[in-house]
């Protein structure tokens, strides 16, 4: 007992505290809002999902090396709808002058090099096919000026433009999410004006979230960078799922002031608000410390980001909205107002009718939403998502594909520097149907009619005709390249029968026109520029310091079964021919997601359940408890992952896995309001019906609150987010928020009130509540100093120090005198609060100044201890 009483006196001074500092913390929050506003921009925003797959992954040690050792350059893929095939050309030549395009593919009847091609492929339904390469890497300035011109020069024309080329994520999203912030906003503010009992609250409210919203935005600079997922989402999720502490410590400074001043209803209301919103997060806390622990980086990214947001909410709620309430504690004064919130007793007494058949029903859909959860068609590639907008990259790319086949780029990361190897593969792998292009060094095209690749070995001659310098000169090249090479038998022979592949003579000679060791004409000089610049070209993308590439282009569909085993044929046959291979692109992303999915959705599933249980488990102090409550958002989760298997629809899966762990971790607060008013009230009650219609009735404006914010933001995020990936997490949050209001609202308070008697059996430690209420039926007066419940001309449910008359049928937990007998009785304990000794008033002196007098009599009368 002593070390609670402890514990209470260091909330209080704490509380103390920051009230009476209260100027301090303004300043401090002040310059720490400046700190933050000015790091938001300094924030960096990734796009690139990949960069988040797990480092063993064939994908992601693929894509490091390629961005380590290659040049991947700009490309874009360009329809114009409503064209003549001879305007269509026109457009393609016009296209290819323009400052930063390398090439433009279109058919060219007139051209050798497209004899092989099928006009269909480039010209159909009046529509023309442009594939474009850039001379640069996309996010370069010539690029981006490239693409700049490309979209003034067709501006006239219909068209679906597909390129990552000037494609940003993080800004689009930033455009989108700033109406879904200020819609969503609207809604927050027309749900606590619904809630609320003064105008000025919401003022409060929407400060302090401002406060915790711009603190987690300008530290996410420690991180330096961040996903566009988290980038779009965390604010909105901030606010959904920590607008709640505010309300609480509010809440409780309104019943404190009730009976002090402002100054000790905010000390008292924030001693007692600061232990049940730490307690409270720890739930949500619980699941993004599950999401932090997915392989996928993604969960690691928006995890800590989240947790974060909620401790700087706490932060705010605890230390800066304090400030705000002595600040404006006037206008909360002024805009006092009726609560708008409707008893909903009708429902509470339809819940308890039901009681015995709707957790039946909900027995038989938790095992098929277990079944059909399990059965859901997940999708891993982003732009396989079906959303209601879509942005240009996906409505062009859909435009494009009804019209042309589309393929997938992959590519085969490969030991540099074994030509043969490399030819021999190439030509391999051209024969399996789904490849329908490729190039690597082994078969770049040179010469006139093409007869060469780059790694073709040619002797002397065959060198001079393609490249045009005099046999001569080409002879003394090749006996100064053998020299170099210390390759002295060639001396010996004859070196026309040395041969040299194309890609290494032409470093060779380059080098040594450099050097000026090799006299050249203009003319030839020029020729050898071009050659080097050709081979440079396909180097830089084909060949780095360690590895080469061949990159492919795979017909189909970039995720399934059928393209997992084209990209499992690929990998078996470079594997005849290297012992290190990699195998990189978005069919193989996916497959590397699909594979670790599997175990992030048990670990999620399995973790997050685990860490709320614990928490429950030392709250309720039962076993039971736990268990009901987590079966019931369980329950809640499996419905709403069944619903795409039902509707025949898919299911992103970064949806489940972000969306199951917030459903759990945010929602289970709903349970948990709903399970302590429940635990509170049937020990004070004579019915555990009543006492399920009463908990409704008061846990209604805490869950429609807290329920109907994160239920709109996910629905308005889905809805009006042009980036698939955002507008999935919306959709699927919502909805399950939705479900899991529904059965907390229905099945889990017909759970507790039939499962009433497990609760008791499974407890740590029998309560002693209902034994330890003082009952007392009785016409007259008493003096009461503690929690009063019971029915007094009506029904009285409050916090009493005074006197009682009349007739009564009443509990009471802390200290009464009847006045007939002058005997002092203790009432029960109540969990949760220590108050000071409080002695049992005895006179009209004391009647008519309580809290002084109570005081003056603290160590003159037996005293009893209040838990409340």
């Amino acid at each position: 007992m002593e070390e609670e009483k402890k514990k209470a006196g260091f909330m209080e001074k704490l509380s103390a505290f920051i009230v009476d500092k209260r100027k301090a913390f303004l300043v401090f929050f002040a310059l720490a809002a400046i700190y933050s506003a000015v790091s938001i921009s300094k924030v960096g925003v990734n796009n690139d999902l990949t960069k988040y797959l797990p480092e063993t992954t064939e994908t992601r040690q693929g894509l490091d090396i390629m961005e380590r050792e290659f040049i991947t350059f700009g490309s874009a893929k360009i329809l114009v709808a409503n064209v003549t095939y001879e305007q269509a050309l026109n457009i393609a030549r016009e296209l290819e002058v323009i400052p930063g395009i390398s090439e433009v593919k279109f058919y060219d009847a007139g051209e050798d090099a497209y004899q092989n091609s099928r006009m269909e492929d480039y010209y159909k339904d009046a529509s023309a096919l442009y594939e474009i390469s850039f001379e640069e890497e996309e996010d370069t300035p010539l690029s981006q000026e490239a693409m700049e011109t490309i979209r003034t020069s067709l501006a006239e024309y219909d068209t679906a433009i597909y390129t990552t080329v000037d494609k940003d994520d993080a800004a689009e999203l930033k455009e989108d999410m700033k109406l879904i912030l200020v819609i969503v906003i609207v809604i927050i503010v027309g749900v606590l004006i619904f809630t609320s009992t003064t105008y000025m609250e919401i003022v409060i409210f929407l400060l302090t979230f401002g406060m915790a919203a711009v603190l987690n935005m300008g530290t996410n600079y420690w991180f330096h960078e961040i996903s566009f997922v988290t980038s779009a989402v965390g604010t909105v999720l901030q606010l959904a799922l920590a607008i709640d502490y505010a309300i609480i410590l509010f809440h409780r400074f309104m019943e404190e002031k009730e009976h002090y001043e402002t100054r000790e209803a905010l000390i008292e209301a924030l001693s007692k608000a600061i232990p049940e919103i730490s307690s409270s997060s720890l739930t949500t806390i619980s699941g993004m410390v599950a999401l932090m622990l997915m392989q996928f980086g993604i969960g690691m990214d928006l995890g800590r980001v989240l947790t974060k947001a909620i401790i700087f909410s706490m932060i705010s709620v605890f230390c800066f909205m304090p400030a705000l309430i002595v600040m404006f504690s006037k206008g909360i004064d002024k805009t006092r107002h009726k609560s708008f919130v409707p008893k909903i007793t009708v429902w509470g007494k339809l819940v308890v009718k039901t009681r015995f058949i709707l957790p039946v029903a909900f027995a038989v859909v938790l095992v098929l939403g277990c079944i059909f959860s399990g059965r859901c068609h997940y999708i891993y590639d982003v732009n396989s998502i079906d959303s209601k907008i879509k942005n240009e990259y996906l409505a062009s790319k859909e435009r494009i594909e009804r019209t042309f086949h589309t393929t997938s780029p992959v590519a085969v990361v490969i030991p540099r520097g074994d030509y043969p190897s490399e030819a021999a593969m190439i030509a391999e792998l051209e024969k399996i149907p789904e490849i329908d292009s490729m190039i690597g060094l082994s078969n770049v095209e040179i010469g006139e009619d093409g007869q060469y690749v780059l790694t073709d070995e040619l002797n002397p001659r065959e060198f001079s005709e393609i490249s045009e310098v005099d046999i001569d000169l080409i002879h003394l090249l090749y006996q100064a390249y053998a020299l170099d090479k210390e390759e002295y038998g060639v001396l010996l022979g004859s070196i026309e029968d040395y041969k040299i592949p194309i890609i290494s003579m032409v470093d060779f000679i380059y080098e040594q026109k450099e050097k000026g060791a090799v006299p050249l004409n203009d003319d030839l000089s020029g020729i050898v520029d071009d050659l080097h610049k050709a081979v440079c070209d396909a180097r830089a993308q084909l060949e780095g310091e360690s590895y080469a590439r061949i990159v492919l282009a795979v017909t189909g569909p970039v995720e399934g079964e059928e393209t997992y085993a084209v990209i499992d044929r690929i990998r078996e046959i470079a594997l005849n021919y290297y012992e290190e291979v990699y195998v990189v692109g978005d069919p193989t992303s996916n497959s590397d997601l699909s594979a670790s999915f599997s175990q992030d959705n048990k670990l999620i599933s399995i973790l997050t359940a685990l860490f709320v249980g614990i928490i429950l488990l030392f709250t309720f102090q039962s076993a039971g408890l736990p268990f009901m409550l987590v079966l019931t958002i369980q329950g809640s989760i499996w419905i709403n992952f069944s619903l795409p298997y039902l509707t025949g629809s898919t299911m992103f899966f970064l949806s489940y896995l972000i969306v199951s762990s917030i459903q759990m971790g945010a929602t289970i607060d709903y349970a948990i309001v709903i399970t302590s008013r429940y635990m509170e009230l049937r020990s004070s009650m004579d019915s555990k019906k009543q006492a399920i219609v009463e908990t409704l009735n008061q846990a209604f404006p805490t869950i429609v609150t807290s329920g109907t914010i994160m239920m709109s933001a996910g629905f308005i995020i889905g809805q009006l987010s042009s980036n698939a990936t955002i507008a999935s997490l919306g959709t699927t949050l919502g909805c399950g928020t939705a479900i899991s209001i529904i059965l907390v609202m229905t099945v889990l308070p017909q759970i507790l009130l039939v499962g009433d008697t497990l609760i008791d059996k499974t407890a740590f430690s029998i309560s002693k509540s209902r034994e330890e209420n003082t009952q007392r039926t009785k016409e007259g007066t008493v003096w009461v100093s503690g929690h009063v419940k019971g029915y007094f001309t009506g029904m009285l449910d409050a916090q009493v120090l005074g006197s009682m008359q009349g007739s009564m049928d009443v509990a009471v937990r802390g200290a009464i005198k009847d006045t007939e007998s002058g005997g002092i009785e203790a009432g029960g304990m109540e969990s949760g609060r220590q108050q000071d000794e409080e002695a049992v008033p005895e006179s009209k002196e004391l009647q008519e100044n309580p809290e002084e007098n109570t005081a003056q009599k603290a160590g003159e009368e037996d005293t009893v201890h209040e838990e409340a």
